[in-house]
């Protein structure tokens, strides 16, 4: 972790605000309130306390460099988790219709429209099984990413990206496939500090391993982000085409490109870049609008997870479906239901004023990875570093237990740090700087 948690969380939210102050989007029937904006201090300043509270600075004491770290029944648990995730949604998607992305789109709305009214999602239970299942990839990846001295690409592609890939697919979402990049890319920086550059590693990076890794690395984001892209080009033209999907989301959304300098990028990159880079930058700086509007608008009671997180969701409305539906049908009154509403927005909602206390407990926990990160005693440790970086970053999504079925996510680590065998001590001699 190069960053301290509460910088990076700064940096983060002021990069969200600059990002939608400087391109040209304007709010149509929403607006920024001063006290909202306060509140939203308020909740950083309480994630920033924690952060320090648990240390300020600690020298980075790097650890030598070693072969591998011994994983053991780790490996086998998410080898086992990731095999069952490729057969259920293998068979789900042989069954469905996952791979017509119109469908797809129709079938998440539906989904989406059973949630508002408190229905079941009708989903299969082996659907719901691969649900459980298919995060532990995410584990595997950077667990091998990190701690494998020379990472078997096969294995990775098997039982890291396979699983996940097919997740996106049966899910018919962007997300899984995205986090799957981003965990990997987290995990190499994190590399440099457990192997640094020598005349070895030089040597391996020029082998045909590490060449064949960067151009199957390079296919893969290319094929994902085409496939971002055609999602979203496919939305658009079931409403006839971007430049009507910019006027529709104007009046439903109540935010889209036509503030100053609009016109200059459409006519700079056309409808449908325009529209393509409105939505990228969308989806990840709505919170900062929508976390406005729940500080200010939000009068109901603390819905204690339910809004956050969407497997307590799924369990209370199996108990409780009217209730749900009054919940959410009172946030689609504020029209704010099927928005992503940021950590602190999803955090106010289920907790009210009761988030800055689970806000400091955040910015506590990412404290503590990046003080055993820096001490280097236990690289056990290292396999928490890109969780805590992408929970901060998409802090403007949810919560890193809301977001992505985050809350499995971090069981499956949490189990996989835990069964990973404590090393002993491996300090270099003082003085001695990373590569």
């Amino acid at each position: 972790m190069r960053f301290h948690p509460a910088v990076l969380m700064l940096m983060v939210w002021g990069g969200a605000h600059l990002a939608f102050f400087v391109l040209p989007f304007e709010m149509v029937t929403r607006r920024f309130d001063p006290i909202g904006f306060l509140i939203l201090l308020a909740f950083l300043g309480t994630f920033c306390a924690g952060a320090y509270i648990q240390i300020v600075w600690v020298r980075f004491r790097p650890v030598t460099p070693f072969d591998s770290l011994p994983m053991g029944n780790a490996d086998l648990l998410l080898k086992a988790l990731a095999s069952v995730t490729i057969l259920v949604f293998t068979f789900e998607i042989i069954r469905g219709s996952s791979l017509d992305l119109v469908a797809a789109y129709e079938q998440r709305s539906n989904q989406a429209q059973a949630l508002l009214h408190g229905g079941l999602s009708g989903s299969s239970s082996l659907f719901k099984l691969g649900f459980l299942t298919y995060t532990a990839s995410y584990v595997y990846t950077v667990r091998a990413i990190i701690f494998d001295r020379k990472p078997k690409l096969l294995n990775l592609a098997i039982f890291g990206f396979l699983p996940v890939l097919l997740a996106g697919l049966a899910l018919g979402g962007r997300a899984q496939i995205f986090n799957s990049i981003a965990y990997a890319g987290l995990a190499i920086l994190a590399r440099k500090y457990l192997y640094p550059k020598t005349e070895e590693t030089r040597a391996s990076r020029k082998s045909w391993r590490w060449s064949l890794a960067r151009i199957l690395g390079v296919v893969f984001v290319v094929l994902a982000f085409n496939y971002f892209v055609n999602v979203f080009i496919i939305r658009a033209d079931v409403v006839g085409g971007a430049e009507m999907m910019l006027q529709i989301v104007a009046h439903q959304w109540g935010v889209t490109f036509s503030g100053p300098g609009a016109d200059f990028m459409i006519a700079a990159f056309g409808a449908v870049t325009t529209y393509i880079i409105f939505v990228f930058v969308w989806y990840l700086v709505q919170g900062v609008v929508m976390a406005n509007s729940l500080f200010v608008s939000y009068q109901g009671d603390a819905l204690w997870g339910v809004y956050g997180l969407d497997l307590l969701s799924a369990v209370v409305r199996r108990l409780d479906p009217e209730g749900v539906a009054d919940s959410f049908n009172y946030l689609l009154a504020l029209d704010t239901y099927g928005f992503l509403p940021s950590a602190f927005g999803s955090l106010y909602v289920d907790f009210l004023f009761g988030a800055l206390v689970v806000v400091f407990a955040w910015g506590w926990l990412a404290g503590l990875v990046y003080k055993q990160i820096r001490r280097g005693q236990d690289v056990r440790w290292y396999i928490f570093g890109p969780f805590v970086v992408m929970g901060i970053i998409f802090s403007l999504v949810n919560t890193p237990i809301g977001f992505a079925n985050g809350l499995v996510t971090h069981f499956w680590l949490v189990v996989t740090f835990l069964m990973m065998p404590k090393p002993g001590r491996q300090d270099v001699p003082a003085g001695a700087v990373p590569a």
